[in-house]
């Protein structure tokens, strides 16, 4: 094969900050040493490429990949390197790329190592040294997790910053600090009763409680990073590395897991849409089949103004609903409304009863517990990968993980809604309501109720039933409340 007499020179230096010794080479070094060879045999060097603080590991750098791209495109005939560890590190990567060279009927040169991997002989010698390279590689990335590893186990924040809330030691431990900590703290108490990321977004910033890269404004993903780090729990970390009780947690592992078990229908229903002014979202049911009733707009034919609607859609995936649904949300939130706020006058403790009740939260406490043990017995029996084949095991652990999720999920409701109860007795309750709003009636009434059963609208004659003949009202704990002898008709 004629060898070409073009090529691209290719510099990098990974981390060029503080780095000296043999390992290094500065860009200019490198440039010096491409143009010398170039000289030498005769090449013209049509263009340089240089790529500055690019780590050896990553074969997917944007300028080394425009020259390979050049070399297929056959608008030059090669790379020069100064060095082959300037080229890659890994094995698998590097050889790849020399066979799209070989292929193009480019060639890769390494200055220092006197190879020339259009030759039998060099590209056998490069793979050597490639090897070798990886090797090394190897070796330092296993020193580094070593280091993490120890540091982590010393209770260090591995991190260029610390999260918000904290600050450093001179050992680089988190301390607590205020005012952020406490702000913190308040933004999973709210995020664990439906706040939305903008709603806690608001909250810091009216505080002057900024994000850790000292910007004066939070993003949303900056937030739900915020509220999903288990830094506030007490852990320091790195991957797969955690030491527990490292330092001042600024959240209780009840809070914690209240925060991320929020569910995103109930958030969706917060944002100002029709649905937003329905107050049972995911609580009103169908007799008729037994699922969720969804909320859709209707739009009132004298004044033109849009009004929710409960609404049942008709088909599942076992078949047609037998009797279907429907009712105006404003006429079952005033009856459902109406049915509880008598209940609480006539029951001493009922909101203690029906939203704090401790065998609750002990029981989802179980059930999360008894899906970790399952998931992990699944994960950990060396023999089933080999006995189901990997399809099957990933699904398995896909079923199990979904179940460990759900428990999850249900353990940080009753824990939240025993939140609510604590700071909200039967008769602060009843003072306080007509000053809330139509959000936190709404996640009051998830706490309070199990669920509202809605039968569909039969008519008697010309006359439509009363609410309160269709619609069943039930507490948590499944008590079943009795409708008045007198109800309106839906």
């Amino acid at each position: 094969m004629s060898k070409p007499k073009t090529a691209d020179g290719y510099i990098r230096v990974s981390r060029r900050a503080g780095r000296e010794g043999e390992s290094f080479i500065s860009p200019e070094v490198q440039r010096k040493k491409i143009a010398a060879w170039a000289k030498l045999h005769e090449v013209e060097i049509i263009r340089f490429w240089e790529e500055i603080d690019q780590s050896d590991a990553k074969l997917e750098r944007p300028m080394f990949q425009e020259a390979l791209a050049r070399c297929e495109a056959g608008e030059t005939g090669g790379i020069v390197v100064a060095r082959l560890d300037r080229f890659a590190r890994s094995a698998v990567d590097a050889l790849s790329s020399i066979r799209r060279l070989n292929e193009a009927g480019a060639r890769l040169v390494s200055v220092e190592d006197n190879f020339d991997g259009s030759t039998p002989m060099g590209r056998f010698a490069i793979g050597i040294l490639i090897l070798i390279a990886e090797l090394e590689l190897e070796r330092i990335r296993g020193g580094w997790v070593t280091a993490v590893s120890e540091a982590v186990g010393r209770g260090v924040h591995i991190s260029a910053r610390p999260p918000t809330g904290y600050k450093r030691d001179e050992e680089g431990r988190l301390l607590r600090n205020e005012p952020a900590a406490s702000f913190v703290a308040e933004a999973f108490r709210k995020r664990a009763t439906g706040a939305s990321w903008a709603e806690l977004a608001r909250l810091l910033e009216e505080n002057e409680i900024y994000p850790p890269s000292g910007n004066k404004y939070w993003s949303k993903a900056g937030v739900a990073a915020l509220i999903k780090n288990p830094a506030y729990l007490g852990q320091a970390r790195s991957g797969k590395v955690v030491k527990e009780e490292a330092h001042e947690p600024l959240v209780t592992r009840a809070e914690f897991d209240a925060a991320q078990a929020v569910k995103k229908s109930l958030l969706r229903q917060q944002d100002g849409s029709v649905a937003s002014r329905a107050m049972l979202g995911g609580l009103a049911r169908c007799r008729g089949c037994g699922h969720t009733l969804k909320i859709t707009g209707n739009t009132d034919k004298k004044s033109g103004q849009r009004y929710p609607v409960y609404y049942c859609v008709g088909r599942y995936a076992k078949g047609p609903c037998p009797a279907r649904a429907t009712v105006r949300a404003s006429l079952l939130d005033h009856y459902v409304e109406e049915q509880v706020l008598q209940a609480l006058h006539a029951v001493d403790g009922l909101l203690a009863q029906a939203v704090a009740a401790s065998e609750q939260i002990e029981a989802a406490a179980r059930s999360v517990a008894e899906a970790e043990h399952e998931l992990e017995l699944f994960v950990n029996n060396p023999k089933l990968l080999s006995l189901l084949g990997e399809q099957k095991f990933v699904e398995g652990v896909e079923v199990r993980q979904g179940a460990l999720d759900e428990a999850r999920e249900a353990l940080g409701q009753a824990r939240s809604q025993s939140a609510l109860a604590e700071e909200l007795g039967d008769g602060d309750l009843l003072r306080a309501w007509p000053s809330l709003t139509i959000q936190e009636r709404r996640r009051l009434m998830h706490g309070l109720l199990e669920r509202v059963v809605v039968t569909r609208a039969d008519r008697r004659g010309r006359h439509a039933r009363p609410i309160g003949e269709r619609a069943q009202v039930i507490l948590r704990g499944g008590v079943v409340l009795e409708p008045p002898a007198e109800t309106p008709v839906a």
